[in-house]
């Protein structure tokens, strides 16, 4: 199983690199990210959880629709011109964060965060690698998606050590230094001698391609099927990474522990995507979809029923092991369905919608938790909507590819 994806890194290491890089830089807009400052935030602005979930649902949902519109780009211009622009923008996104003072801010912070890092940057990262890799596409992904499991694993505890010396807004502005001094740069040093890798896939105007690439997954009987499966896991995931620390104070964990149950998601999400990546190229993410869920199933019941604390270790690791297959099949099926020339544009779209369905969860989920609803209602309503999914999404698979 290793073989292959040595001999992957041997041959296209750089590209590899630049694409686990650009991964690993998302974090500043991933959820588990901005949860590991939310309490502070909340503190220093004064809101509840559910009115935390509330703007974050703002934010996203805005980064949500402007991600098509910058997204389809990554087709039409260099990708090295391209990853600049999305860099600095995550520097700005960094820096608007860090001088946040009330609600309006913080939502524009959220809105920008959320674009620029856990939308383009994951998009670049994905979209990039997708549509070059083509016979070893699922391993390539596989491996770049390392950088995700990566930063939830390392960052964590960075944050609560960071915490006694740096504040919230400093650690931000520090990111956004280090974003534009030495993320790109190196970044554009990994592609610069890679032409093939760079050059758009331009065909027709913007106007056309962002036209025909809606349309073409709109008309999609296969795309309306594996919507909801596609939007559950960033739902729940989202939800209940946001409210994480609400959730360990409801069961009487600690932090220390939920920095270590984000280790163990980040090994399972890591172990998860090397297994993945061999079966997508031998038997089809299509295929694999249905499927993706399950230990996310299991680390549900885990969460509801049991209070002791090798409980949530348990559920991070079997939710990252859900994450990773998701990640990595999410992608890989845009690109077998609908081939790679507009794969930027129609990966953004479908993107928009998903991310656009998940924007509920942190605020479902806030309200729940405020309303004093158990985890055992919450975890098995979740359970009940995975499932559907998973069912819709197997009947979708059978209809023909357009």
């Amino acid at each position: 199983m290793i073989g292959p994806y040595i001999a992957l890194v041997r041959d296209d290491w750089r590209l590899l690199t630049f694409g686990f890089v650009c991964a690993f830089l998302s974090s500043p807009g991933q959820t588990f990210f901005i949860s590991l400052f939310i309490g502070a935030v909340a503190a220093d602005i004064g809101l509840s959880a559910a009115g935390l979930g509330s703007l974050y649902m703002v934010a996203t949902v805005g980064a949500a629709s402007l991600l098509p519109l910058a997204g389809h780009w990554i087709d039409r211009l260099d990708l090295r011109l391209y990853t600049v622009l999305v860099m600095a923008g995550l520097a700005v996104s960094c820096w608007v964060m860090a001088v946040v003072g009330g609600p309006a801010t913080l939502v524009a912070a959220l809105l920008l965060l959320r674009l620029t890092g856990q939308g383009l940057t994951t998009h670049v990262a994905l979209t990039s690698i997708a549509r070059y890799f083509h016979h070893r596409r699922g391993r390539a992904l596989s491996l770049i998606s390392m950088g995700f499991p990566l930063s939830q694993g390392i960052l964590p505890t960075v944050a609560v050590m960071a915490s006694a010396t740096a504040d919230w807004r400093r650690s931000y502005a520090v990111i956004g230094v280090g974003l534009v001094l030495l993320a790109a740069p190196v970044l554009i040093w990994l592609i610069r001698s890679s032409p093939a890798f760079t050059r758009p896939t331009e065909v027709g105007g913007v106007q056309a391609r962002m036209r025909d690439g809606m349309m073409i997954v709109i008309r999609t009987r296969f795309f309306w099927f594996a919507l909801p499966l596609l939007i559950y896991m960033p739902f729940s995931s989202t939800a209940l990474i946001f409210h994480i620390q609400a959730i360990a104070g409801m069961k009487g964990w600690s932090h220390e522990l939920v920095a270590f149950g984000f280790a163990a998601y980040a090994v399972a999400h890591a172990s998860a995507l090397l297994l993945l990546g061999g079966l997508i190229d031998r038997f089809g993410a299509r295929t694999l979809l249905p499927w993706m869920n399950v230990p996310m199933f299991v680390g549900l019941v885990a969460l509801g029923l049991s209070d002791a604390p090798p409980a949530l270790p348990l559920f991070l690791a079997l939710m990252g092991m859900s994450s990773g297959l998701s990640q990595t099949a999410g992608t890989a099926v845009w690109a077998e369905i609908y081939g790679v020339e507009r794969l930027g544009t129609i990966r953004s779209f479908a993107t928009m919608l998903m991310v656009g369905g998940t924007a509920l969860g942190p605020v479902a989920i806030g309200l729940l938790l405020d309303s004093g609803s158990s985890l055992v209602v919450i975890c098995g309503a979740l359970v009940v909507f995975g499932i559907a999914s998973a069912l819709l999404a197997g009947m979708g698979a059978r209809h023909r590819a357009p």
